[in-house]
């Protein structure tokens, strides 16, 4: 919680500072501290397929609306809308874990997938557009944005196909015993 309190509070104006920061830096940051408490404290949580859908669909939705060029300008402009997106992203990043812990190897694949997909192309979009997008910033800082993003999308796909692989692996050796 530390290091939330450090990102939300005193690198808060640094970091919203421009586009790459905001959106590749903070964003997933607190998405990864929420992961982190997730692994840490959520041991003893236990959620049957129908809260581990409506779960996954809050993270999506979550993930989503921190994306809309609207939202990434109300949570520059206003450091309230920006704590409430650090609580957000914390919150489906705790739930990550409880929603994928006993799921079956399809829904991650399907979730990794879905993620890496929305991540390339709000990266794509970023990147051919010639207008602005989100006013808070300059085309250059959402170009450079664009091009990180893609770069990530692609990374979250390359860790899913590797996922995908070790989820079947783990398959046929559980079959064979």
């Amino acid at each position: 919680m530390g290091a939330a309190a450090l990102i939300s509070f005193p690198l808060n104006e640094w970091l919203s500072e421009t586009m790459p920061r905001h959106q590749i830096l903070q964003l997933p940051a607190m998405f990864g501290l929420g992961i982190i408490a997730g692994h840490r404290f959520s041991k003893k949580l236990t959620l049957d397929a129908p809260w581990r859908i409506a779960t996954l669909v809050f993270i999506m939705s979550s993930l989503i609306f921190w994306m809309l060029p609207r939202s990434v300008d109300l949570s520059v402009i206003d450091t309230s809308f920006n704590r409430v997106m650090h609580i957000n992203m914390l919150t489906a990043g705790f739930f990550v874990v409880p929603a994928l812990r006993n799921a079956i190897l399809e829904i991650k694949i399907i979730f990794l997938g879905m993620t890496a997909a929305m991540i390339t192309a709000s990266g794509g979009v970023l990147l051919v557009f010639d207008l602005l997008l989100c006013s808070a910033f300059t085309i250059e800082q959402q170009r450079q944005t664009g091009q990180l993003m893609i770069i990530i999308g692609s990374t979250l796909y390359v860790y899913a196909f590797f996922v995908f692989f070790r989820g079947l692996r783990k398959n046929r050796i559980t079959a064979n015993q």
